[in-house]
């Protein structure tokens, strides 16, 4: 029974991947139908609001609104992490749960069964908000200093495309990466604002927004850019200082987490150094077994539980 639970994450992961692919190709050859057919459907007339209800509902364009989604998450954290990284992590998670549930934990099949495919299922989604928030980081780490860079450059008299020019390509990753992507666009016909605006989807970072509608707003009401860009500038790197001020101050609550975490573990080897028979009862006996995965379940609960918080009240 176990050796086909393990199966299940493998087979979700590869029929996942070919929908993906087969959908991937599917929407390359619409599109190319669709550039080559646009006169001729143009004279046609619109269809009805069932038709139009049944083609939003086809599972073509579910698949693809599926895959847009995808997409954008893997953007959201630099490419770095992939599907096969989501199907490694919950393939590994799967494995990991249903060992313990049903070895450790010695719980019926079709719970064992529960417990894993819930797993598999939320693992790649921890892994893929892990990197987001490791790739956001690093862009606030340096996103300061290019904002100086634009503002001094527009100061000494430049073009905002020149000073984007010259922040992407002297600033370092994911910033420069980011701006250079953005300027490529710009070169292709996309206008300033939605190659920007595009990007702060694309990062989800608050302060870079900052910066999109300074700019816009600089576009239609006019006024003094490099002002407003040192004004944005001390507002990012005041919430950045108000940041590491927060995480200064929960590194104590971090520090005793981390001690309260290891002391079950460390009482567990001295109740072993001092009388091995009883400890060796909480292994053998499967209701020590029971006791001992239900403590650390409970403890695996509060630290992620504590981490929440503290995460939260760094935002």
């Amino acid at each position: 029974m176990t050796n086909y639970l393990l199966l299940l994450p493998v087979l979700t992961g590869v029929l996942l991947l070919l929908v993906m692919r087969s959908d991937r190709r599917r929407q390359f050859v619409a599109q190319r139908l669709t550039a080559m057919t646009v006169e001729q459907t143009s004279s046609e007339p619109a269809p009805s609001s069932l038709v139009r209800k049944l083609h939003a509902t086809s599972p073509n364009v579910i698949f693809r609104l599926l895959g847009a989604r995808i997409d954008a998450a893997f953007e959201a954290a630099g490419n770095r992490v992939g599907l096969l990284h989501l199907l490694v992590a919950a393939l590994i998670s799967a494995i990991i749960v249903i060992g313990f549930a049903s070895r450790i934990l010695d719980l019926n099949p079709g719970l064992v069964m529960l417990l894993g495919v819930v797993a598999a299922a939320v693992a790649p989604v921890l892994l893929l908000l892990l990197a987001q928030s490791r790739y956001r980081s690093r862009f606030l780490d340096v996103f300061p200093d290019a904002l100086d860079l634009i503002g001094r450059a527009v100061k000494a008299g430049l073009p905002v495309n020149e000073a984007l020019t010259s922040a992407g390509r002297e600033i370092a990753d994911p910033v420069g990466s980011e701006l250079r992507r953005a300027l490529d666009q710009m070169q292709i016909g996309v206008p300033m604002n939605d190659a920007l605006k595009q990007m702060a989807d694309r990062i989800r970072v608050a302060d870079f927004r900052f910066l999109v509608v300074a700019l816009a707003l600089q576009q239609r009401t006019g006024g003094s850019l490099a002002e407003t860009l040192a004004n944005l500038s001390t507002v990012v790197r005041g919430r950045k200082t108000l940041r590491l001020k927060a995480r200064s101050l929960s590194a104590e609550a971090k520090a005793s987490a981390s001690i309260l975490a290891a002391l079950p573990f460390v009482v567990g080897g001295a109740m072993y150094l001092l009388n091995r028979n009883l400890a060796m009862s909480l292994i053998v006996d499967s209701r020590g077994r029971f006791m001992v995965g239900m403590a650390f379940v409970s403890l695996v609960t509060g630290l992620a539980t504590m981490a929440v918080l503290v995460k939260r009240a760094l935002r």
